[in-house]
């Protein structure tokens, strides 16, 4: 497993390029607390994860399209997925594109699946890029938040750091002395 966090820090936006090509939400999120960190600039990360996002969705297109329904019969975990996702396309194609980066299980084998079912390229790749800005944007602006909100909750705590850390050793000698009480003292008392 990648330590996203030191490549972002390291290697900036080549590192989201990349964690948005294969991975996702983890790069950006990370991503995004480097920007409240100013470390990266907002809208430079949502195109370059934009476009990571667009290639890996646009190269399990072409898998699925280059080696189609072999490829995934051969594989029993993916040929149960694919017919999940082969229901969603044909019921709703492009609701299909906007949000196959939020079903989470599924985002591999959607695009693989278009392309399996041989849909029309060319409005695959206008409806993936559309849906790839609104998985960055959307995802990026989240994280945003929630680094904002984590600080804030770290600095209220840290002038209570003291008092925190008291009830929690108060807390856990209760604890432990009732785990004790339970395994030791309370069975001697119990008759056969």
């Amino acid at each position: 497993m990648f330590d996203w966090s030191s490549l972002v820090q390291h290697y900036g936006y080549l590192a989201v390029l990349i964690g948005s090509f294969f991975e996702g939400e983890t790069v950006l999120m990370l991503s995004a607390y480097a920007v409240q960190q100013h470390l990266l600039s907002f809208w430079p990360l949502v195109g370059i994860a934009m476009l990571g996002g667009f290639l890996g969705d646009q190269f399990y297109y072409a898998l699925g399209y280059k080696y189609g329904y072999s490829f995934i019969r051969s594989r029993p975990k993916l040929n149960s997925k694919f017919k999940r996702a082969s229901l969603l396309i044909v019921r709703f194609p492009t609701l299909s594109i906007l949000l196959m980066r939020f079903l989470w299980g599924l985002r591999t084998i959607i695009p693989m699946s278009f392309g399996i079912l041989r849909y029309p390229a060319l409005r695959y790749s206008l409806v993936n890029l559309f849906a790839s800005f609104i998985w960055a944007f959307v995802v990026i602006s989240v994280g945003l938040q929630v680094s904002h909100w984590l600080h804030v909750f770290w600095h209220m705590l840290l002038p209570n750091q003291r008092k925190i850390i008291i009830m929690l050793a108060v807390i856990s000698c209760i604890v432990i002395a009732r785990l004790i009480y339970g395994k030791i003292v309370k069975p001697q008392h119990c008759p056969e």
